[in-house]
């Protein structure tokens, strides 16, 4: 059994960790946690404007996903009232690109040499219009 609930930042590490992000004070995460309370994913929020966020994402098992997406969609399409959510990733890094695409993401640019020489960092948005992890508006 997976469950969600708001990551404090002591948990930040964990996130951090696999995805190489930084972050600022404003910083805010959801976690999934197993039965003994181990983390097994988490979406993190930063770069926050008045209608968009940037999420950080990373899990080790499906289930984690699947608990994850609706909540962290819920959480910024709906409580925080965002239109837009980015996602940058690294060119060479083909299983994050696959599973943004997978999740609903859509490409909106690859900015050449912006990763490392060589390698583009692609940007990608979900807007709140096309999100599928959202239920039908209450």
């Amino acid at each position: 059994m997976i469950t969600v609930r708001a990551a404090p930042p002591e948990d930040f590490d964990w996130l951090l960790n696999r995805t190489g992000c930084s972050i600022t004070g404003e910083f805010r995460a959801l976690k999934a946690v197993d039965v003994a309370g181990k983390v097994r994913g988490m979406v993190g929020f930063d770069a926050w404007t008045p209608a968009s966020c940037q999420a950080h994402m990373a899990a080790d098992s499906p289930m984690a996903w699947r608990r994850l997406l609706p909540a962290a969609c819920d959480y910024a399409f709906r409580q925080a009232g965002k239109n837009v959510v980015l996602g940058l990733i690294p060119g060479h890094n083909e299983r994050s690109l696959a599973l943004a695409h997978h999740m609903g993401f859509r490409v909106v640019c690859q900015l050449a040499d912006a990763w490392s020489a060589g390698i583009p960092l692609v940007v990608h948005e979900m807007r709140r219009a096309d999100c599928r992890w959202l239920k039908e508006a209450c």
